[in-house]
């Protein structure tokens, strides 16, 4: 996982006190030569298999991609994406639902009293129903107390990140249009279920920790961004993954969550796409990719032969 692959929509909170930097404003120019990408090939593979590791906000001067991953799109039949593109519906409202406290319980009771005060002097939150083309609706932040942390914090830090248009170009968004224009098969390595389970399984102590994490976003967020961003750009996975380090220094647990124990769950389903036959690009964010226990590293311990392109 690189960036949150999420559409934002519904009921959403906004941070109104901070200015934030849009990734449009940091994103580089694809006029600059990369020795590399982030795209594998397994080279003893039936067919072509690819690996794409990609980032979910880009701005329309990335595009053209560099030619590693139009060689995917061109060479591959089927697409397996985190979670089944085709089933995002049901994705967002199982999602919204696990960001929601039961009825009768909400965030006051879950999180240190010092930080629900901060939040409810200095959080609006924003209503808007785009369906009905209506604008937003400004409200203090208790009209929204049943969302948990971390939804709260997703939606803290998705503006330092994205801007609208940016989110719309990211990578994923590009594969999954060019697939279904052309046709192709379109799957999963998670259900839905288990998607919406790698955040709304979190617990409330873990949602607090991602929380404040989100409120340091106004002062590193494009910064850290940026850095990251480089080093997609030139397929380097030894600075993605040192560029992760705090998390996995900081809270283990959640590092292993959202990474480290999905990658050793897709591995075996990446094998079954593999002994399919059938030439197939694996589409995950770039993070998946790096790093001592890697979706790479884990296919080369099974005897997998894989080269960056």
């Amino acid at each position: 996982m690189f960036l949150p692959a999420r559409r934002i929509c519904g009921a959403w909170i906004a941070l109104l006190l901070l200015g934030l930097t849009p990734l449009s404003a940091i994103a580089g120019s694809p006029a600059q030569k990369f020795s590399k990408s982030c795209v594998w090939r397994v080279t003893n593979a039936k067919a072509p298999f690819y690996l794409v590791g990609s980032i979910h906000a880009l701005s329309k001067s990335d595009y053209p991609l560099p030619s590693p991953y139009e060689i995917a799109l061109r060479d591959s039949k089927r697409f397996v994406f985190e979670f089944d593109p085709n089933r995002h519906a049901e994705f967002e409202r199982k999602f919204e639902a696990a960001a929601k406290y039961p009825p009768g319980q909400d965030i006051r009771s879950k999180i240190d009293p010092q930080l629900l005060a901060w939040l409810r002097q200095n959080i609006l939150t924003v209503k808007a129903d785009p369906r009905r083309g209506k604008g937003a609706r400004v409200a203090v932040f208790d009209s929204e107390l049943r969302y948990k942390p971390w939804w709260i914090a997703q939606h803290l830090a998705a503006p330092a990140s994205y801007s609208k248009s940016s989110a719309s170009h990211g990578l994923d968004n590009y594969f999954v249009d060019r697939a279904q224009t052309a046709g192709k098969e379109i799957g999963g390595l998670e259900s839905v279920d288990e998607h919406v389970a790698v955040m709304g399984g979190l617990s409330d102590r873990d949602g607090e920790f991602m929380l404040r994490e989100a409120l340091t976003q106004p002062k590193d967020g494009a910064k850290e961004f940026s850095r990251m961003y480089k080093a997609w750009r030139r397929g380097d996975t030894n600075a993605l993954w040192a560029g992760d380090a705090q998390l996995r220094n900081q809270t283990p647990r959640i590092a292993a969550r959202l990474v480290d124990d999905r990658n050793v769950k897709w591995v075996s389903r990446i094998e079954a796409e593999l002994k399919t036959g059938k030439p197939t690009a694996i589409v995950a964010g770039a993070l998946h990719f790096a790093g001592p226990r890697s979706v790479i590293a884990l296919l080369q311990k099974r005897g997998y032969k894989i080269e960056q392109l």
